[in-house]
């Protein structure tokens, strides 16, 4: 028998692995949680595979018939076993689930209903994609008998909550969790539940739930046990008397704060296999997006830790306060290790919400700000003397050692013999640093003191958020800084005019949508004319009435004189309407020359500017008649559902429908989206400030609304331009020989507008285009007279308008209206 204190002592030298197999949750609940370059990965791969998988079922390729026809031959006997095996990922998601409830890890057992979720609605898209209806939920889940469903839902449903939970638990757990999950997918298809396509389409449904799951809400993947820490120290000679997590985590690593056997603070830094996939995404990243992306890290997690600690010995060596490097290895469990002795506080705290307020707290009073500037830029110099860019020069990457002096650490990121952009970026880091902790007229005057003129014109270029760190991106807009104005005042300094930027992205978001969203326009028009017969529109052309043709193009600018009046309700003081009208035309033409909402507010702001209007009542009145134009449109859309003929076809009395099945999808699709909002902080507050400012702000415009002539102005400007607007398009029907009734062409109209609203195109060309076609050609027009109409309205509504809007435009600035 051993004595207490006997057991005492032997406690701490059981392997991880012997502890982990006494328990089934790796972590406690309250461990940090990150969001892993791994989960990233995952997610695209399974989707991509998704839409291989996809394109594949139909027909089933040769190998998943094979496979189902050796399963067939095996005995009947087996069929009992086969079907225990099916049952093992339901009954493994259950006890996992309980196991989470009764261990109150509550946060595992929500991100594995919530993974459930997402994997059902993603199982019934892929379902209704591939096989052209919805499935039957209850029955297929409970079904492990033939037809072969695709994909496996008994595979994605519970699978999804077992690869949630694989991050959290005992690595004997977790891989029991893929063995069960490899088993039922053998048994489902030797029971011809499903092929496998089907089990395939099945796990990776299973896994893009779970990987979209952790993005929201993060999991400890990837972090290994203190215990596992301490063992790999101890098995490379380390003697720690304390150990804990680390305040900071970076991205790809888990941080290790711990104190040596004599009394020294130590960083620990472990690279596992999520240091990998950050590797990989950041070369990616920087590949693809810069232009100057820089020599790549290798991606091994060993030579990602030899990378770093060259680089931290070599700074070290050139007289740079750094770390200490310790000792660098691999642990039995292939994770890599850098031990680092701390020599110093970092400037920064680890924990921080960044805010105006927060730095302004860590502002130095004059002198001591110019001095440690004068101190960073010193220390810049040295390290670009000795050819080494450090890449992320920030509070966060500061240091003042034990003398006192300014030091770097963390040069994970750092490069030998750096390219000029690299250079010039950590220069630009630096003046940025400098300016968010001494503000901008000091950290002008330390730029200016010490950097020649030539130096600062060649760092001009460069500064712009793409050169920053991630924290520097989010302290600038915290502090509502704005880059172009420092640039223009550094330049002013050196009595230079602001250079051109150099163009470090290859291309950025906004480009790639500018071209998307064209593309998707053509698209949505080609597929409206499927089946087009040019002869048969020529014919249409040839037997059209033009005198009506020619009265449409008339009405259609018409509906600038009602959107006119409806502005003029909205506006807080008397306007005449001449200028109104003017001012619509004139945004016609913004519409189509500059098609971005800001040019319109624009234009809306300087004209109620000059009319005498504070800019934000002239926001609130753009606002209010944008908002009124909805609130007829909703109006009327429902009056048409609820009492005309126009029906969406929804049939709520049958729960088969395809129509009830996808306002069920839509339903469950907000409800994981509110879910992910709700646990996500920073989500949250977005969403609940967004909503509350809105509604601030609808409410004080809505308060000025007491004149039932302004009411009626409003509210009748923007009913009678959707009549006129539906007249113009009931008139060129006409022409081409098909009366169709107002309020069915009201119908369409409305329906097609509020689908260009949500789709981002500009001037919803395509969307539109294609939304009138199917309309008309739904409502019994054939589909090359309801294109030569839907060519012609456009013409009247969209095209021609901005030519008298030029004009228009000129005369308000002639006149001073804009």
């Amino acid at each position: 028998m051993l004595s207490a204190d006997e057991t005492t002592t032997l406690t701490p030298t059981l392997t991880p692995a012997l502890r982990r197999g006494l328990r089934l949750f790796a972590q406690t609940d309250d461990q940090p949680r990150a969001r892993r370059a791994t989960d990233v990965i995952l997610l695209g791969l399974s989707c991509l595979c998704l839409l291989t998988v996809a394109l594949l079922a139909d027909p089933d390729p040769g190998i998943s018939n094979a496979l189902s026809d050796f399963f067939a031959a095996l005995p009947h006997t087996l069929e009992g076993a086969w079907q225990a095996m099916a049952d093992l990922p339901m009954v493994w998601a259950v006890v996992v689930l309980v196991g989470a409830l009764i261990r109150h890890r509550r946060s595992i057992a929500r991100d594995m209903v919530l993974s459930v979720v997402v994997g059902v609605a993603a199982w019934l898209l892929l379902a209704r994609t591939v096989g052209g209806g919805w499935p039957e939920c209850c029955e297929v889940l409970a079904r492990t008998s033939p037809p072969p469903h695709f994909p496996a839902a008994r595979l994605a449903v519970p699978g999804s909550a077992i690869i949630t939970a694989s991050p959290h638990l005992v690595r004997p757990a977790r891989r029991l969790g893929h063995w069960v999950l490899l088993l039922g997918s053998i048994a489902t298809i030797a029971l011809a539940s499903s092929t496998l396509i089907g089990v395939l389409a099945g796990i990776l449904c299973a896994a893009a739930a779970a990987s979209a799951v952790h993005l929201a809400v993060g999991s400890s993947a990837g972090r290994p046990s203190l215990d596992d820490v301490r063992f790999g120290l101890g098995q490379m000679g380390v003697v720690t008397t304390e150990l804990g997590i680390a305040a900071r985590q970076p991205a790809g690593q888990f941080a290790v704060a711990a104190t040596g056997e004599d009394g020294d603070e130590l960083l620990v830094k472990v690279y596992g296999r999520d240091a990998y996939d950050a590797a990989l995404l950041s070369t990616v990243q920087r590949t693809i997006w810069l232009r100057r992306a820089g020599s790549p890290v290798g991606f091994g997690r060993l030579r990602q830790v030899e990378h770093e600690a060259f680089l931290t010995l070599l700074a070290g060596q050139a007289g740079v306060p750094t770390d200490q490097v310790v000792i660098a290895g691999l642990t039995p469990s292939d994770d890599a290790l850098l031990v680092l002795r701390r020599t110093g506080t970092l400037v920064a705290p680890a924990k921080r919400e960044i805010t105006s307020e927060t730095a302004r707290v860590e502002r130095f009073s004059g002198a001591d700000a110019l001095a440690r500037m004068r101190e960073l830029w010193e220390l810049v110099e040295q390290l670009h003397s000795n050819a080494i860019a450090h890449g992320q020069i920030d509070e966060a990457h500061l240091i003042v050692d034990h003398d006192g002096r300014l030091g770097l650490v963390d040069f994970r990121g750092a490069s030998v013999a750096p390219t000029d952009a690299q250079l010039r970026s950590d220069e630009v880091q630096a003046f940025v640093a400098t300016l968010i902790v001494a503000g901008r007229d000091l950290a002008i005057a330390a730029l200016v003191s010490n950097r020649s003129n030539e130096r600062i014109a060649a760092l001009l270029p460069y500064l712009q958020p793409v050169a920053l760190t991630g924290d520097q991106r989010r302290m600038i807009n915290a502090l509502d800084i704005d880059l172009d104005d420092v640039r223009s005042d550094v330049a002013a300094a050196i009595n230079l005019e602001a250079p051109r930027l150099v163009q470090l992205r290859r291309f950025s978001i906004g480009s790639v949508i500018r071209i998307a969203l064209p593309l998707l326009a053509v698209f949505v028009l080609i597929s409206a004319l499927a089946g087009f017969d040019l002869d048969e529109f020529v014919e249409s052309l040839q037997d059209a009435i033009w005198w009506l043709v020619l009265l449409g193009l008339i009405v259609a600018q018409l509906p600038r004189i009602a959107q006119a009046v409806s502005t003029l309700g909205a506006a807080p003081i008397p306007l005449p309407l001449g200028p109104v009208y003017a001012l619509q035309l004139a945004i016609s033409y913004v519409n189509l020359a500059i098609p971005t909402a800001a040019a319109r507010i624009a234009v809306n702001i300087r004209f109620f500017q000059r009319q005498g209007v504070p800019p934000g009542a002239a926001v609130a009145t753009g606002a209010l008649d944008g908002v009124s134009g909805f609130i007829v449109q909703a109006i009327l859309l429902v009056s048409f559902l609820l009492f005309g003929e126009m029906s969406l076809d929804i049939d709520f009395s049958d729960p088969s429908s395809d129509a009830l099945r996808l306002v069920v999808i839509i339903l469950v699709g907000v409800a994981v989206a509110a879910a992910v909002i709700a646990v996500i902080p920073r989500l949250r507050n977005f969403a609940v400030g967004w909503i509350l400012r809105l509604a601030h702000e609808a409410f004080g415009v809505l308060r000025g609304l007491h004149s039932p002539r302004r009411l009626a102005m409003l509210f009748g400007g923007n009913l009678v331009a959707e009549l006129l607007f539906a007249s113009t398009l009931g008139i060129l029907v006409l022409a081409f020989g098909y009366p169709i009734p107002l309020q069915e062409l009201l119908f369409i109209n409305i329906c097609v507008s509020l689908l260009a609203g949500l789709i981002p195109v500009p001037g919803g060309i395509g969307v539109t285009e294609g939304g009138l076609i199917f309309g008309l050609t739904a409502a019994g027009m054939p589909q090359e007279a309801a294109f030569a109409a839907v060519t012609f309205y456009r013409l009247a509504t969209f095209y021609l308008p901005p030519i008298w809007g030029f004009f228009s435009l000129r005369w308000l600035e002639r006149n001073r209206y804009l």
